[in-house]
């Protein structure tokens, strides 16, 4: 992994003589090479796996929040403030290529303090919906990252193309930019001693949403029948929330979420898109790969009986007869239930495959009903 390194210090008084460095805060330095202390930032992947991804995959920027204590016996105790995560001149950048001093760059630079604690925090892409909730002493264990009063709304951006959708998922592009939805992550807090060895300070950051895929591929009986693809869209969910981190893995720190406006994840095509067909012969065969129709972000939520659902409209071409369909999923139909909820951090996928159904026909008939009455003879009648 590429390391990614950002300058925070303190210049520290030398006392010197012409032939001597003093040693101060238990590590030997000189003015004109004063200590750094790097960062390296990636991400958990929303899958939840053992992996991990650069942080930059996914945002070129992030707010970080930063706090330092004096380690002197009769110092002030007050925490200053190094990184105002609230002030967008504390951005960190991204600079691909950028090793002076580092990949992610800001500006003025900081330097390290090796008589005082530091307490580091961040979020991403920035802070201007997710807050630190104690900027002023980062250190304190009462902290956590909450949405502004405003809480957050999801549009329904989708990843995957409209004429080509994908046979991976795309992952990268919620950025919040131009009506985007916001990929939002936040850090875990890391603790450092300005006077220990200098290394680098990892910041891991997660997904503090969830996202929802939708894949569909035809069955290896459909290979010489066009399955065309016109419409996918996920109706009734909850697209508006408020965050307040905590630390439990098993409740989200989401609450109140709600519908607000017209919100669906929609992939829509009036000419369609056909299903991809399996390729090779005998033990080479390989069925048709899936296509990605919905890759977006999902407000963590609860499922509720017969509210959210999948529709899906296709045609099913066969030699010169075409037939149009509409397949209906509940999440929950009150027997059956797709997906109790949406959790933080967790990608969910639901998988289809349009298998052939031929429609048969078999027939029986009432048997004749014997009826039997009295035997009448007519009266001869002489002529």
């Amino acid at each position: 992994m590429k390391k990614s390194y950002l300058i925070i210090a303190a210049a520290a008084t030398m006392l010197a003589s012409c032939w001597e460095t003093e040693k101060i805060g238990k590590d030997y330095v000189n003015d004109e090479n004063p200590s750094v202390i790097g960062f390296n930032t990636f991400s958990d992947k929303a899958t939840r796996a053992t992996e991990v991804e650069n942080l930059e995959k996914y945002h070129g920027t992030f707010n970080v929040y930063a706090t330092k204590v004096s380690n002197n016996e009769n110092a002030d105790k007050t925490p200053e403030v190094v990184f105002n995560g609230d002030d967008a001149a504390d951005i960190i950048t991204y600079v691909a290529g950028k090793m002076d001093p580092n990949n992610w760059t800001y500006s003025p630079y900081r330097y390290w303090d090796k008589q005082a604690t530091y307490a580091f925090i961040a979020v991403a892409p920035n802070s201007d919906i997710i807050k630190y909730t104690k900027a002023d002493n980062v250190a304190d264990a009462a902290g956590t990252f909450a949405t502004t009063a405003a809480g957050y709304t999801l549009n329904g951006q989708n990843l995957q193309s409209t004429d080509k959708p994908d046979t991976i998922e795309a992952k990268v592009g919620f950025t919040g930019v131009d009506g985007k939805d916001t990929d939002l992550m936040t850090s875990g807090r890391i603790s450092r001693n300005g006077a220990a060895t200098i290394e680098d300070v990892v910041l891991e950051f997660k997904h503090i949403l969830a996202k929802l895929n939708i894949a569909i591929a035809k069955d290896p009986q459909f290979d010489n029948v066009n399955v065309i693809i016109r419409k996918v869209q996920v109706v009734g969910l909850d697209n508006k929330g408020f965050y307040n981190e905590g630390t439990s893995t098993i409740n989200s720190s989401w609450s109140n979420t709600e519908k607000v406006g017209d919100y669906k994840l929609l992939w829509e095509n009036a000419n369609g898109v056909d299903l991809l067909k399996g390729e090779g012969e005998g033990d080479n065969y390989k069925p048709g790969k899936k296509l990605y129709f919905i890759e977006s972000l999902v407000m963590p939520q609860s499922i509720e009986e017969n509210v959210e659902k999948l529709i899906i409209d296709y045609t099913i071409v066969t030699e010169t007869r075409e037939e149009n369909y509409n397949y209906e999923l509940k999440f929950d139909d009150g027997e059956n239930m797709v997906f109790e909820n949406f959790m933080d951090h967790n990608n969910y996928t639901i998988n289809l495959t349009v298998r052939p159904n031929i429609i048969t026909f078999d027939a029986t008939a009432t048997v004749w009903e014997d009826k039997t009455g009295e035997s009448v003879i007519p009266a001869i009648v002489n002529p």
